[in-house]
C-alpha cells in the first residue's frame, strides 16, 4: 500500500467516524427537542384540565354541562398520563404505525392540527385592531384607497 492509499484510507475512516458522531448528535438533539415539546404539551394539557375542572364547578353537579366537562377532563388526563409514561421514541413508533394503518386519517389529522395551530397563532396577535382598519383588505393584506378616504 502506498502512502497515498494509506492517507485516503485514513481519511475515509475519519470521515465515517465523523458521520457517525454527527448522526448520534443529531439523534440526541432531536430526542431532546421532542422530549421538551412533550413536556410543554403535558404542561399545557394540565392547564386545560385545571381550567375544565374550574369551569365544571360553575355548573350544577349533575347537569349536562358538568358531565360533559368531566368527560373532557377525564380524556385529557388520560392522554397526558400516557404522554408522561411513554418514552418519545415509542411515541414516534406508535405515530408511524398509525400513519401506515390509517394514512388518510393521519393526513387529515395533520392538516386539521396545522389549521388549528395557524388559527391559534393568528388569534394570539398582539394588536388585533392593527389589521382591522377601515381600508384594510384581508385578501391582499394591504390598505386600499377607497374613493379618496385615507
Amino acid at each position: 500500500m502506498t502512502n497515498a492509499d494509506s492517507t485516503i484510507d485514513t481519511a475515509r475512516k475519519r470521515a465515517s467516524e465523523m458521520a457517525g458522531t454527527a448522526k448520534d448528535y443529531a439523534a440526541a438533539s432531536a430526542e431532546e427537542t421532542a422530549e421538551a415539546a412533550r413536556d410543554d404539551a403535558v404542561d399545557s394539557a394540565d392547564d386545560v384540565v385545571n381550567a375544565t375542572r374550574a369551569a365544571r364547578g360553575e355548573f350544577e353537579p349533575g347537569s349536562f354541562e358538568a358531565k360533559a366537562l368531566r368527560q373532557i377532563e377525564t380524556q385529557i388526563s388520560n392522554v397526558t398520563n400516557r404522554l408522561r409514561e411513554k418514552p418519545v421514541d415509542e411515541m414516534l413508533d406508535d405515530v408511524g404505525a398509525f400513519a401506515r394503518r390509517n394514512p388518510l386519517l393521519f393526513l387529515g389529522g395533520a392538516a386539521l392540527a396545522g389549521f388549528a395551530t395557524m388559527r391559534f397563532l393568528k388569534s394570539d396577535d398582539a394588536d388585533p385592531e392593527e389589521h382591522h382598519a377601515p381600508d384594510y383588505d384581508p385578501w391582499t393584506g394591504s390598505a386600499q384607497d377607497r374613493g379618496g378616504r385615507q
